[in-house]
């Protein structure tokens, strides 16, 4: 089921024979008390009382974003990666990162951005705010992510999942969002 309904049903006479009770916070947050019966049919309720239905308003639907690619590669020494057409190597048409050797991998395009909240299109949009030109990868820092444009502008997302044999590996999303500019 998709939703809950809740019906509540509320005394609205002074026909009670026991007198109006005192409002007790459960009441005043609309709760059923043993003054209020919760039911689910109506036709068990007298004529005289009002009927409350309560149900979960829709969320406002928002598209996510597609994603036009994702995988894991690695990157060896001296090599540059392709993440629209997924390729890896040491001559890559397009690059958008490439890793000579040490702690740092570069951005191709001059800009990339860590976040340790995880990536979605709006915390690397967010993110590229503040972009340097290089990624920083040093051991404690494995799951970090890199925000940045690709070589056809499109926002993408690299993990850095750590160094292992033959290289720096990493895990990637390309999103069909268009990279914020740098005018900042």
């Amino acid at each position: 089921m998709l939703g809950l309904v809740v019906t509540l049903i509320a005394q609205s006479g002074t026909s009670s024979s026991r007198g109006a009770p005192a409002p007790s916070s459960t009441e005043s947050r609309g709760l059923p008390t043993p003054e209020t019966s919760a039911t689910a049919d109506p036709s068990e309720t007298p004529a005289d009382d009002v009927v409350t239905t309560l149900s979960p308003l829709p969320s406002p639907s928002k598209a996510a974003a597609k994603i036009l690619r994702t995988g894991d590669f690695t990157l060896i020494e001296g090599y540059s990666a392709d993440l629209e057409h997924g390729t890896v190597g040491a001559s890559v048409k397009n690059p958008d990162m490439a890793w000579t050797g040490g702690d740092e991998f570069a951005a191709m395009n001059g800009r990339v951005a860590d976040t340790s909240q995880g990536a979605t299109p709006k915390i690397c949009a967010k993110a590229l705010d503040n972009s340097s030109s290089t990624g920083w990868m040093v051991s404690g820092l494995e799951g970090t992510w890199f925000c940045m444009p690709t070589s056809a502008n499109h926002l993408a997302a690299v993990e850095w999942l750590g160094l292992g044999d033959g290289g720096n590996r990493y895990h990637y999303i390309i999103w069909d969002v268009t990279a914020p500019s740098d005018d900042g």
